[in-house]
């Protein structure tokens, strides 16, 4: 018998069947119990390797399964061994965290705001605004690199400091601005040293256009400097607090 992947948790009454498939190319199915549902699809094995085709998969069943409903999702690389242990281990086990953070996610979606520094721009702007860095700089411009080792050092970490000044006042900025037109909001690491702004924010389902609409005043506002990217209506990943082990 084929162990069952589990992407989410979903009611278990009044849903579609589900459609797609999921990884490997399998049918998906509900696994229900007592007004609770697992999402799942088979898999061979105990483990699952964490490919990116596996990954991309994962995230896009969940996708497809929040335009039926609320959905909580799993970690990725949950596995089970049976329809048997869903139910009693996570289903019957769990049901009533369960059933809280179904309701509590109930017509709320996830969206993340990244926004990334235009190299030149923001470069541009560091020396701008710190004369001395500029002019460490341009003393530098036509010296050879040997010779200038430890002064190049120390001017690349001066700017890397700067920088870092800037994104954490940029990212304070528009994480204010949108944080108003959330329910709550879940900041993350940048990424490189360009990134701006990482952050998820829990938005309800008939409050997305504002939303949306605050962002494009931002992206405007900040005038080229920043490329904004906004992923969703996604399921809340950053917003679900189960904490299963399967």
């Amino acid at each position: 018998m084929a162990s069952k992947y589990v992407y989410g948790v979903v009611r278990g009454k009044g849903r579609a069947k589900p459609k797609g498939k999921g990884i490997a190319g399998k049918p998906l199915k509900v696994v229900a119990a007592n007004g609770l549902g697992a999402l799942t699809s088979d898999v061979p094995g105990e483990e699952l390797e964490a490919g990116r085709e596996e990954l991309l998969t994962h995230s896009r069943v969940l996708e497809q399964a929040l335009g039926d409903g609320v959905v909580l999702p799993m970690r990725f690389g949950v596995v089970m061994p049976d329809e048997d242990t869903v139910r009693a281990e996570l289903l019957d086990a769990h049901r009533e965290a369960l059933e809280a953070q179904l309701e509590e996610m109930s017509g709320k979606v996830e969206m993340n705001v990244k926004a990334i520094y235009d190299e030149g721009a923001v470069l541009r702007e560091v020396l701008a605004e710190n004369r001395d860095i500029a002019r460490a700089r341009e003393k530098l411009q036509g010296q050879p690199e040997d010779a200038t080792y430890y002064p190049r050092i120390d001017l690349g970490e001066r700017i890397v400091a700067a920088l870092e000044q800037k994104r954490a006042a940029d990212d304070q900025d528009i994480v204010d601005r949108l944080a108003p037109r959330a329910l709550a909001v879940e900041v993350g690491q940048p990424m490189h040293e360009r990134m701006a702004v990482n952050a998820s924010f829990l938005v309800a389902e008939d409050g997305l256009d504002e939303f949306n609409a605050e962002l494009d005043r931002i992206a405007e506002s900040h005038g080229g400097r920043l490329r904004f990217k906004a992923t969703g209506p996604l399921p809340p990943h950053s917003f679900v607090e189960l904490g299963l082990e399967a």
